[in-house]
């Protein structure tokens, strides 16, 4: 748990320690107080690292054939629970396909309305002649990024490509929003924790003071303390 925000500030801690001021040590009294190990050149919050492509693709793509037909294609996405696909030819990615797509040609609104009669139509219809041009981006391109070209494409996935065009992964809406959440939980963590340090510059406090300040459960306060403290930030 918080193996992100060991991470931080590990990183933190190393860039700061020419800055060390040792606090003496004195008996530990029942209730332990945390004190600051390193004076801080603090800014206002922590530094949160972009968030990139490539952190919340999906890398376990299932592709489709260029000589698949549509009824196959259509199964596969039930099956699976995807609403599209990339299209490959004797393993070279040329395209893309979407449940819209199919559904589109048999003037359906969900898969799961499909009838026998739409299977025996989409038998029919072989997979590169409806498959269309595949808008990608690259693994290395910014979350923000890949939000504007969905909207201005008004599309729901891209298709991750890698600096030399290889196929190696999609990212779609879905993605973006888990993201945009984790990454507001951690927001929050963050401003939690520079308050904590704040209050750590000035005066020695117990875990239960700080619990009662910060307005969090003191097995919260006793995670994060044991990650600076692992990080040289207090003791």
């Amino acid at each position: 748990m918080f193996s992100w925000l060991k991470k931080i500030f590990r990183s933190r801690a190393k860039k700061e320690s020419k800055n060390i001021k040792v606090v003496k040590k004195t008996k530990r009294s029942s209730k332990p107080k945390l004190k600051p190990r390193i004076k801080l050149k603090r800014k206002k919050r922590v530094e949160r690292r972009v968030l990139l492509v490539s952190d919340l693709m999906t890398r376990n793509i299932i592709p489709v054939y260029s000589t698949q037909s549509l009824d196959e294609v259509a199964k596969l996405f039930i099956e699976k629970n995807i609403s599209g696909a990339p299209v490959l030819d004797k393993n070279l990615f040329v395209g893309e396909i979407s449940k819209t797509d199919i559904l589109q040609i048999v003037e359906k609104q969900e898969l799961s309305q499909l009838t026998r009669e739409d299977f025996e139509k989409l038998k029919k219809i072989m997979v590169y002649e409806v498959m269309k041009k595949p808008i990608c981006i690259v693994e290395s391109e910014t979350v923000e990024k890949a939000k504007k070209m969905m909207d201005k494409f008004k599309i729901r996935r891209l298709l991750v490509i890698d600096k030399k065009k290889r196929l190696v992964g999609i990212i779609t809406r879905t993605d973006l929003l888990k993201g945009e959440s984790k990454e507001k939980i951690k927001e929050k963590i963050y401003t939690k924790i520079d308050d904590m340090l704040k209050m750590l510059e000035n005066e020695s406090l117990d875990i239960s003071t700080i619990s009662k300040r910060l307005n969090v459960p003191e097995n919260l306060v006793e995670e994060w303390a044991k990650i600076l403290e692992e990080s040289g930030l207090i003791e």
